[in-house]
């Protein structure tokens, strides 16, 4: 439509900034406080200022809102966004008051260029007159130039009054602010800025495109967009190639549709919880409302918690790596899972062959292994030299079938308590690494790094990202076309 426009709203107090489509002449400048108050996270509209370049140009006053009657009060003048002079593209700042104290009994208006001159009683100068003062002389207006010629006649012509002020008022004279002061002309970006200070320091669409596609500069942003969404990110990634402002579209319509649906959630949960304080103030044992705010207290812990982990421990987040060491077995290479909860030394049946140990399975003791999964068990091998470093450890080892033994197909050899057990182990974390007692001696040996490990053991050996990358692409691209 051509009465609808795109502008975008931003709080400098919390640093938040969506784009909102509007009309011009039916969305007035009330309703956009309230779909601020929304968007941004702001705790009310009441105090709530908005500016322009610079200039402000509305105060929200609900308390003296329009009525909804058909002759609204004359003194409480509506004005929606077009009238305001709002347009495409503008850049609103919201502003909430600076402090909780009642709101003044001045109409929700647009702030005058110069206030109106205050009628006042006669009186010797224009000073004071009965009981009101005249303040009409400093602010400039006809009826103060006409009360300063008055004066001065009836003194002779003297430049003051015995209680005027000079003839014409005060001017003060204020720069005006130009349009785009407050909109940076270039965009805010340094090394190794991440996608989330992008977003916040460059709300302008086409700075943000520009910093994002630079993949020189900042190789790692798209990366970054394309792990949240890789449907926006291959879009933003064709639209630039063919042009900035193709980029910029694509960015701009994809934070409108976003925004639509972000201020139909926000409108809905605040009326909910409207409703629900509402319910509450009248019957305080309200049953759900009770459980509506027990939820949400709920929730806040649960976020408060994550925040403070976040911040004191976030390496909670990340993988941990598994303990492994280097060892051999009957003379074959193998990676030895070193766990303290298995109760025996346990083999795959996939490595026993490779091993050469098949030969020497009892399988006398074959049965079913009970754990966190069950699996089958093949048997036992008895005696088998495992090499660790330059010493041979002597070790009784249950084997298990690889398709219905191990839950892990892709562990071979672990490494259990029965032996940890006896060769007095210790797993030194401080020093990564498992030390064995042999004797009167100390053996230790380092567990394996991340560069060690093949990715079927959680580590990044023969890892390829680009690969891994393009089968990521290939695989949404696939999905994309199916629909």
């Amino acid at each position: 439509m051509a009465d609808e426009i795109s502008i975008t709203l931003t709080c400098l107090s919390n640093n938040a900034t969506e784009t909102i489509s509007v009309s011009r002449s039916s969305t007035t400048l009330a309703e956009l406080c309230e779909f601020a108050v929304a968007l941004l996270g702001l705790p009310s509209s009441a105090g709530l200022t908005l500016h322009r370049n610079g200039n402000h140009i509305f105060t929200n006053n609900p308390s003296l809102s329009p009525s909804p009657s058909p002759s609204p009060s004359p003194s409480v003048i509506v004005m929606n966004v077009g009238s305001a002079g709002i347009e495409n593209g503008d850049l609103i700042v919201a502003m909430p008051p600076r402090n909780n104290a009642a709101l003044s009994t001045s109409a929700s208006v647009p702030a005058p260029a110069v206030a109106p001159a205050v009628a006042s009683t006669p009186s010797s100068g224009g000073a004071v007159g009965g009981l009101g003062l005249d303040f009409s002389s400093l602010l400039g207006s006809s009826n103060a130039a006409q009360t300063n010629a008055s004066s001065s006649s009836n003194n002779g012509g003297g430049g003051r009054g015995r209680g005027g002020g000079r003839g014409g008022g005060l001017t003060f004279n204020i720069p005006s602010s130009t349009p785009g002061m407050f909109t940076p002309a270039a965009p805010v970006q340094w090394d190794g800025m991440s996608l989330d200070d992008a977003l916040s320091r460059n709300p302008n669409p086409e700075h943000f495109v520009q910093i994002l596609l630079d993949q020189q500069r900042h190789p790692n942003m798209l990366k970054e967009l394309n792990y949240h969404s890789p449907t926006l990110a291959t879009k933003l990634k064709h639209a630039g190639a063919i042009s900035m402002e193709n980029a910029a579209t694509v960015w701009r319509q994809e934070m409108q549709k976003n925004t639509m649906s972000s201020t139909l959630s926000q409108t809905m949960k605040l009326q909910q919880e409207q409703e629900m304080e509402r319910r509450l103030r009248t019957n305080p044992m309200d049953i759900d409302a009770n459980a509506y705010f027990g939820e949400k207290i709920k929730k806040q812990n649960v976020e408060d918690s994550y925040r403070q982990m976040m911040e004191e421990f976030p390496e909670s987040m990340g993988r941990v790596l598994m303990l492994y060491v280097d060892a051999e077995v009957n003379g074959y290479y193998i990676q030895a899972f070193v766990d303290s909860g298995a109760q025996s030394t346990i083999m795959s049946s996939k490595c026993a062959e490779q091993c050469g140990l098949s030969h020497l399975i009892d399988t006398r003791f074959e049965g079913v292994a009970v754990g966190v999964g069950t699996g089958k068990i093949l048997g036992r091998i008895h005696m088998a030299q495992m090499k660790i470093k330059d010493q041979f450890f002597p070790c009784t080892i249950t084997v298990m079938d690889s398709e219905k033994g191990l839950g892990d197909k892709n562990m071979d050899f672990l490494l259990g308590l029965d032996m940890l057990k006896r060769f007095h182990c210790n797993i030194d974390l401080q020093r990564n690494v498992l030390v064995f007692s042999v004797g009167s001696d100390k053996m230790e040996t380092p567990f394996l790094h991340e560069k060690d490990l093949a990715e079927t053991k959680g580590g990044t050996k023969g890892f390829d990202a680009d690969k891994s990358n393009m089968e990521i692409e290939k695989m949404r691209e696939d999905r994309e076309d199916s629909k």
